[in-house]
């Protein structure tokens, strides 16, 4: 890896600082953890997006409660069975260097023979048998045409396998059994006099007192003109023990994505309200663990009132000192030389 690039005359750091950069509950933490991090992630564009399983698995229970709909457009079942290794990666050359490119989805595996055996003598594969038919009918098999499909549909879904599916069913239903989480999320009558439900909300907030402004997906709100209160409730998955989540608010920092919530709400649904004094905001972590066992934590005003007061004297002090100096070297303290063993 190259050396960190600071300086103001950076090509990449340029272009970052030519418009606006919305913060996140992921990129602030990312900041806070690592300027370099952040610096590589953001300005670089060298990212190491995550696909692991757990992630994968959140995404998909989410998709499925909020908005079951939209499964297919953002994710794909794996295929029952693959060709092997090597006949794969001939499939995946055929496909990413010639089917790609010609941008037609009539065509099939079988399309590509010609292309197939050019491959094949590449990379030495199946050149003991002793025709091209041979060859052919060797690599391009009812597993292999499955596996070609799935790459024509796959595109830029997320990959997920049938256990982690199936798993993922049965928290929904054990979600959808819950009479605290069907009456925080309104699942069963979204459509109420009064009440208004958005699911899968992307929000953000110009700036105002920073030149950054924010960004984030809200999983639910619910909108009740009624009682005049908002709510924003927030679902987590958690591989620990459901009475250990306390524990997690402050080892995850959830506490920040929780005041970024509160702030993404008011900017974007109370802030031009005649009778805003009158309305409250209400946010809930969701929780449910390996065990489908499901708890709603409610924030209280007290802990919402001091995380914010702790995020605008901490967080938001450590993140304009990085964005306005365009120093990305080291985290905050060490940045301004305050540590001493």
């Amino acid at each position: 890896m190259s050396p960190i690039q600071t300086i103001s005359s950076s090509p990449e750091l340029d272009k970052f600082y030519e418009n606006t950069f919305y913060f996140s509950y992921s990129s602030i933490n990312k900041l806070l953890f690592s300027p370099r991090l952040f610096f590589n992630h953001y300005i670089l564009k060298q990212r190491e997006d995550s696909t692991d399983a757990h992630l994968v698995s959140g995404r998909v229970l989410h998709c499925l409660l909020l908005e079951e709909e939209k499964f297919n457009e953002h994710f794909i079942l794996m295929p029952g069975t693959f060709p092997s290794d090597n006949n794969r990666a001939v499939i995946d050359h055929v496909f990413y260097n010639h089917y790609v490119p010609m941008n037609n989805d009539t065509i099939t595996l079988d399309d590509f023979q010609t292309e197939i055996l050019t491959q094949l003598t590449v990379v030495n594969l199946h050149q003991a048998l002793k025709t091209d038919q041979q060859r052919i009918e060797k690599l391009i098999t009812e597993s292999s045409k499955e596996y070609f499909n799935f790459l024509k549909a796959k595109e830029n879904k997320t990959v997920v396998d049938q256990k982690t599916l199936d798993a993922c069913k049965v928290s929904v239903e054990c979600l959808r059994a819950n009479k605290d989480v069907v009456q925080l999320l309104q699942l069963e009558n979204p459509n109420a006099e009064g009440i208004k439900v958005l699911n899968e909300q992307y929000l953000t907030t110009e700036p105002y007192t920073y030149k950054f402004g924010f960004k984030g997906y809200v999983d639910n709100v619910v909108i009740d003109y009624n009682s005049k209160t908002l709510f924003i409730n927030d679902l987590k998955t958690t591989g620990k023990n459901l009475q250990d989540f306390p524990e997690s608010v402050e080892y995850y920092q959830y506490w920040i994505q929780a005041v970024m919530y509160q702030q993404l709400a008011w900017y974007n649904y109370l802030k031009d309200l005649p009778d805003l004094s009158e309305w409250k905001i209400a946010i809930t972590f969701i929780v449910i663990d390996k065990y489908n066992q499901i708890y709603p934590f409610q924030v209280s005003g007290e802990s919402l009132a001091l995380w914010r007061d702790r995020f605008e004297k901490e967080v938001l002090t450590k993140v304009q000192y990085h964005y306005d100096s365009k120093d990305y070297t080291l985290p905050y303290e060490l940045a301004l030389g305050n540590v001493m063993l």
